[in-house]
């Protein structure tokens, strides 16, 4: 009967040791997931932030046809070119 006992004893201590490490195990992994989830999370909320310099630069680099018409004509003061051309010209080139 206590060599039963024994081995029921050192059988659930077996057992709630690795109950224990498996425990310890999930709750690293649960850190871990609980982290790329935060970082995932937070990438939308950097390129909202991101999205506006991002607009202003192209803006900077494509101007709109009333600026390159007015640069046109700075230029070349004798150009029959109107908005009209310049806009269809951009077009073109967006396209």
């Amino acid at each position: 009967m206590k060599a039963d006992r024994a081995k029921v004893l050192e059988s659930s201590t077996v057992v709630t040791k690795k109950l224990r490490e498996e425990l310890k195990e999930l709750r690293s992994q649960l850190e871990t997931e609980r982290a790329n989830r935060e970082e995932i999370e937070a990438e939308p909320s950097e390129l909202k932030q991101n999205s506006v310099p991002v607009a202003r630069l192209s803006e900077k680099l494509i101007p709109d046809a009333a600026t390159i018409l007015s640069q046109l004509r700075a230029r070349r003061k004798k150009s029959k070119t109107d908005l009209a051309d310049l806009e269809a010209i951009l077009e073109i080139l967006e396209s």
